[in-house]
Protein backbone atom coordinates (compact mmCIF):
# COMPACT_ATOMS: atom_id res chain seq x y z
CA UNK A 1 0.00 0.00 0.00
CA UNK A 2 1.25 3.47 -0.91
CA UNK A 3 1.02 6.14 1.76
CA UNK A 4 1.66 9.86 1.45
CA UNK A 5 1.77 12.17 4.45
CA UNK A 6 2.03 15.96 4.38
CA UNK A 7 1.28 18.79 6.78
CA UNK A 8 -2.13 20.41 6.25
CA UNK A 9 -1.82 23.42 3.94
CA UNK A 10 -3.99 26.32 2.87
CA UNK A 11 -5.31 25.77 -0.66
CA UNK A 12 -2.18 23.72 -1.53
CA UNK A 13 -0.32 23.52 -4.84
CA UNK A 14 -0.77 20.83 -7.48
CA UNK A 15 2.20 18.80 -6.28
CA UNK A 16 0.50 18.34 -2.90
CA UNK A 17 -2.61 17.01 -4.60
CA UNK A 18 -0.54 14.78 -6.87
CA UNK A 19 0.92 12.99 -3.86
CA UNK A 20 -2.60 12.29 -2.64
CA UNK A 21 -3.88 11.23 -6.06
CA UNK A 22 -1.15 8.62 -6.52
CA UNK A 23 -1.42 7.15 -3.01
CA UNK A 24 -3.71 4.53 -1.49
CA UNK A 25 -3.92 6.55 1.72
CA UNK A 26 -3.21 10.22 2.37
CA UNK A 27 -2.31 11.15 5.96
CA UNK A 28 -2.43 14.73 7.22
CA UNK A 29 0.68 15.26 9.36
CA UNK A 30 -1.19 17.32 11.91
CA UNK A 31 0.79 16.64 15.09
CA UNK A 32 4.04 18.45 14.30
CA UNK A 33 4.97 21.96 15.38
CA UNK A 34 3.40 24.83 13.49
CA UNK A 35 5.88 27.07 11.67
CA UNK A 36 5.38 30.71 10.71
CA UNK A 37 5.79 32.05 7.17
CA UNK A 38 4.98 28.62 5.77
CA UNK A 39 2.22 27.02 3.69
CA UNK A 40 -0.08 26.15 6.60
CA UNK A 41 -1.96 29.46 6.40
CA UNK A 42 -1.01 31.03 3.07
CA UNK A 43 -0.47 30.36 -0.61
CA UNK A 44 0.38 32.00 -3.93
CA UNK A 45 -1.98 33.24 -6.62
CA UNK A 46 -1.62 35.06 -9.93
CA UNK A 47 -3.19 38.45 -10.57
CA UNK A 48 -4.57 39.56 -13.96
CA UNK A 49 -1.45 41.72 -14.34
CA UNK A 50 0.75 38.64 -14.06
CA UNK A 51 2.02 39.33 -10.54
CA UNK A 52 2.21 36.66 -7.85
CA UNK A 53 0.41 37.57 -4.63
CA UNK A 54 -0.10 35.73 -1.34
CA UNK A 55 -3.40 35.16 0.41
CA UNK A 56 -3.00 34.61 4.14
CA UNK A 57 -5.33 33.36 6.87
CA UNK A 58 -4.65 35.25 10.13
CA UNK A 59 -3.76 33.00 13.04
CA UNK A 60 -3.03 33.42 16.74
CA UNK A 61 0.45 32.05 17.28
CA UNK A 62 3.61 32.74 19.25
CA UNK A 63 7.03 31.19 18.67
CA UNK A 64 7.14 30.47 22.39
CA UNK A 65 4.03 28.32 22.27
CA UNK A 66 5.45 25.35 20.31
CA UNK A 67 1.89 24.84 19.15
CA UNK A 68 1.03 21.78 17.08
CA UNK A 69 -0.58 22.38 13.69
CA UNK A 70 -3.83 20.79 14.82
CA UNK A 71 -4.17 23.31 17.67
CA UNK A 72 -3.51 26.62 15.89
CA UNK A 73 -6.57 28.91 16.13
CA UNK A 74 -7.68 31.30 13.43
CA UNK A 75 -7.42 34.87 14.69
CA UNK A 76 -10.66 36.66 15.45
CA UNK A 77 -9.90 39.40 12.97
CA UNK A 78 -13.08 41.03 11.64
CA UNK A 79 -13.46 41.10 7.87
CA UNK A 80 -10.51 38.90 6.89
CA UNK A 81 -12.71 36.39 5.05
CA UNK A 82 -14.47 39.05 3.00
CA UNK A 83 -11.15 40.72 2.14
CA UNK A 84 -9.65 37.43 1.01
CA UNK A 85 -12.72 36.51 -1.05
CA UNK A 86 -12.79 39.96 -2.66
CA UNK A 87 -9.20 39.55 -3.78
CA UNK A 88 -9.86 36.08 -5.19
CA UNK A 89 -12.89 37.39 -7.07
CA UNK A 90 -11.01 40.36 -8.51
CA UNK A 91 -8.18 38.12 -9.73
CA UNK A 92 -10.22 35.24 -11.19
CA UNK A 93 -13.70 36.46 -12.10
CA UNK A 94 -12.81 36.26 -15.81
CA UNK A 95 -11.44 32.72 -15.51
CA UNK A 96 -13.41 30.09 -17.48
CA UNK A 97 -14.52 28.06 -14.44
CA UNK A 98 -14.94 30.90 -11.96
CA UNK A 99 -18.74 30.65 -11.73
CA UNK A 100 -18.57 26.90 -11.14
CA UNK A 101 -15.82 27.03 -8.52
CA UNK A 102 -16.10 30.26 -6.57
CA UNK A 103 -19.43 29.62 -4.74
CA UNK A 104 -18.09 26.47 -3.05
CA UNK A 105 -14.83 28.18 -2.08
CA UNK A 106 -16.79 31.18 -0.78
CA UNK A 107 -19.01 28.96 1.38
CA UNK A 108 -16.03 27.16 2.96
CA UNK A 109 -14.06 30.33 3.59
CA UNK A 110 -17.10 32.12 5.01
CA UNK A 111 -17.84 29.39 7.54
CA UNK A 112 -16.86 29.91 11.17
CA UNK A 113 -13.81 27.67 11.51
CA UNK A 114 -12.17 28.00 14.91
CA UNK A 115 -8.97 26.15 14.01
CA UNK A 116 -6.75 26.57 10.97
CA UNK A 117 -6.64 22.82 10.36
CA UNK A 118 -10.43 22.67 10.01
CA UNK A 119 -10.35 25.30 7.28
CA UNK A 120 -7.33 23.75 5.54
CA UNK A 121 -8.84 20.27 5.47
CA UNK A 122 -12.23 21.53 4.29
CA UNK A 123 -10.63 23.40 1.37
CA UNK A 124 -8.30 20.53 0.52
CA UNK A 125 -11.25 18.11 0.56
CA UNK A 126 -13.02 20.38 -1.90
CA UNK A 127 -9.97 20.40 -4.18
CA UNK A 128 -9.77 16.61 -3.97
CA UNK A 129 -13.42 16.25 -4.93
CA UNK A 130 -13.20 18.81 -7.73
CA UNK A 131 -10.19 17.02 -9.25
CA UNK A 132 -11.57 13.53 -8.86
CA UNK A 133 -9.19 12.42 -6.10
CA UNK A 134 -10.90 9.67 -4.11
CA UNK A 135 -7.94 8.64 -1.94
CA UNK A 136 -8.99 7.95 1.68
CA UNK A 137 -7.54 10.31 4.27
CA UNK A 138 -6.45 9.98 7.89
CA UNK A 139 -4.56 12.00 10.51
CA UNK A 140 -1.14 11.28 11.99
CA UNK A 141 -2.54 12.18 15.41
CA UNK A 142 -4.61 8.97 15.19
CA UNK A 143 -1.41 6.92 15.47
CA UNK A 144 -0.48 6.19 19.12
CA UNK A 145 2.98 6.02 20.65
CA UNK A 146 4.92 7.48 17.74
CA UNK A 147 8.63 8.11 18.04
CA UNK A 148 9.75 11.77 18.27
CA UNK A 149 12.47 11.01 15.72
CA UNK A 150 11.48 12.21 12.22
CA UNK A 151 12.33 8.97 10.45
CA UNK A 152 10.94 6.67 13.11
CA UNK A 153 7.75 8.72 13.31
CA UNK A 154 7.08 8.21 9.60
CA UNK A 155 7.91 4.53 9.94
CA UNK A 156 5.43 4.24 12.83
CA UNK A 157 2.76 5.91 10.68
CA UNK A 158 3.43 3.54 7.77
CA UNK A 159 3.32 0.47 10.05
CA UNK A 160 0.13 1.63 11.74
CA UNK A 161 -1.73 1.92 8.43
CA UNK A 162 -0.08 -1.11 6.82
CA UNK A 163 1.86 0.80 4.16
CA UNK A 164 4.91 -0.69 2.46
CA UNK A 165 5.59 2.31 0.18
CA UNK A 166 6.03 5.92 1.32
CA UNK A 167 5.56 8.43 -1.49
CA UNK A 168 7.10 11.61 -0.13
CA UNK A 169 7.98 15.09 -1.38
CA UNK A 170 11.37 15.83 -2.90
CA UNK A 171 12.37 17.98 0.09
CA UNK A 172 12.10 14.97 2.39
CA UNK A 173 15.17 13.46 0.74
CA UNK A 174 17.24 15.82 2.91
CA UNK A 175 16.40 13.91 6.10
CA UNK A 176 14.89 10.53 5.23
CA UNK A 177 17.13 7.52 5.87
CA UNK A 178 16.01 5.26 3.03
CA UNK A 179 18.09 2.34 4.33
CA UNK A 180 16.35 2.53 7.69
CA UNK A 181 12.97 2.47 5.96
CA UNK A 182 14.08 -0.46 3.80
CA UNK A 183 15.12 -2.40 6.90
CA UNK A 184 11.58 -1.87 8.19
CA UNK A 185 10.04 -3.21 4.96
CA UNK A 186 9.14 0.20 3.52
CA UNK A 187 10.24 1.52 0.13
CA UNK A 188 10.58 5.30 -0.09
CA UNK A 189 9.87 6.97 -3.43
CA UNK A 190 10.46 10.70 -3.73
CA UNK A 191 8.22 12.91 -5.80
CA UNK A 192 9.59 14.40 -9.01
CA UNK A 193 6.66 16.64 -9.86
CA UNK A 194 7.02 18.90 -12.88
CA UNK A 195 3.94 21.10 -13.28
CA UNK A 196 2.53 21.16 -16.79
CA UNK A 197 1.73 24.64 -18.19
CA UNK A 198 -1.95 25.46 -18.61
CA UNK A 199 -3.82 28.56 -19.81
CA UNK A 200 -4.02 31.23 -17.10
CA UNK A 201 -6.32 34.22 -17.10
CA UNK A 202 -4.57 37.57 -17.22
CA UNK A 203 -1.26 38.68 -18.56
CA UNK A 204 2.30 37.49 -18.44
CA UNK A 205 3.96 34.12 -18.78
CA UNK A 206 2.76 30.90 -17.18
CA UNK A 207 3.51 30.79 -13.45
CA UNK A 208 3.88 27.41 -11.73
CA UNK A 209 3.74 26.43 -8.06
CA UNK A 210 0.61 28.44 -7.36
CA UNK A 211 -2.32 27.20 -5.32
CA UNK A 212 -4.16 24.40 -7.13
CA UNK A 213 -7.17 26.70 -7.04
CA UNK A 214 -5.52 28.65 -9.88
CA UNK A 215 -5.64 25.54 -12.09
CA UNK A 216 -9.21 24.82 -11.04
CA UNK A 217 -10.41 28.34 -11.88
CA UNK A 218 -8.63 28.26 -15.23
CA UNK A 219 -9.20 24.66 -16.35
CA UNK A 220 -12.33 23.49 -14.55
CA UNK A 221 -13.07 19.84 -15.39
CA UNK A 222 -9.73 19.61 -17.19
CA UNK A 223 -7.73 20.38 -14.05
CA UNK A 224 -7.31 16.68 -13.18
CA UNK A 225 -5.49 16.13 -16.47
CA UNK A 226 -3.26 19.10 -15.66
CA UNK A 227 -2.65 17.72 -12.18
CA UNK A 228 -1.50 14.31 -13.43
CA UNK A 229 0.30 15.44 -16.57
CA UNK A 230 3.63 14.98 -14.80
CA UNK A 231 4.79 11.35 -15.08
CA UNK A 232 4.79 9.28 -11.92
CA UNK A 233 8.26 8.47 -10.55
CA UNK A 234 9.63 5.00 -11.38
CA UNK A 235 8.54 2.36 -8.92
CA UNK A 236 4.99 3.54 -8.26
CA UNK A 237 2.39 0.86 -9.09
CA UNK A 238 -0.04 1.11 -11.99
CA UNK A 239 -2.81 2.46 -9.72
CA UNK A 240 -1.03 5.78 -9.83
CA UNK A 241 -1.23 6.28 -13.58
CA UNK A 242 -3.34 9.06 -15.10
CA UNK A 243 -5.94 6.56 -16.31
CA UNK A 244 -6.80 5.59 -12.72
Amino acid sequence: MILSTIQPSFLPWLGYLEQAARADLFVYLDDVQYTKQDWRNRNRFKTPEGRVEFLTVPVTFSDRDRTLIRDVPIARQPGWQRKLLNRLESWYRKAPAFDAVFPAVRDILSADHARLIDLDVALTTYLFDAMGIDTPTAFASEVPDKSPDKNRKLIDICHHFGADVLYDGAAAAAFIDTELFRSEGITVIFQDYRPAPYPQVGGGDFVSHLSALDALFNCGDGSRDVLLASLAPPGLPARCEVSR
